[in-house]
């Protein structure tokens, strides 16, 4: 089933196991998605939560502006960062590992590490904070 969207959208294709193909002109990427009471969307190293009904549209936010959150049930492989260090947009700031999968986690954008919420080993469940980042400067 793939679904249909405007001119200039993507087309998200389900490749099952919540893995879908989302293709924006040539370029193609994977995303995960899980759904509980919301459904949350990994996709390029962000998260999204995305809520809606029946009766009106879907409706984005992003869950990543001030902490990074976890996307579905995960295991914390690594933590490449630590408090008060600072990262560049898109660098890798840990590792988790869902459905035999490793997901990188990517800082959104330049800051720096507030907070840790988690270790290696442990199991993350989805929205809970892995990691705060702070615009300002370093403590």
């Amino acid at each position: 089933m793939r679904v249909s969207s405007p001119a200039g959208s993507p087309e998200v294709v389900p490749l099952g196991n919540g893995r879908y193909l989302v293709t924006d002109g040539t370029e193609r990427r994977i995303a995960y998605a899980v759904v509980a009471r919301n459904t949350w969307v990994f996709l390029d190293g962000r998260t999204y939560l995305v809520s809606g009904s029946a009766q009106g549209p879907a409706h984005r936010t992003r869950v990543d502006e001030h902490a990074l959150t976890a996307p579905m049930p995960a295991t914390v492989l690594a933590i490449h960062v630590v408090p008060g260090q600072s990262v560049q947009r898109n660098e890798l700031v840990m590792v988790l590992e869902a459905m035999k999968m490793e997901l990188p986690i990517r800082s959104p954008r330049d800051g720096f590490v507030k907070a840790i919420g988690c270790n290696v080993g442990e199991l993350v469940q989805p929205g809970a904070t892995l990691l705060e980042l702070d615009d300002g400067r370093q403590p």
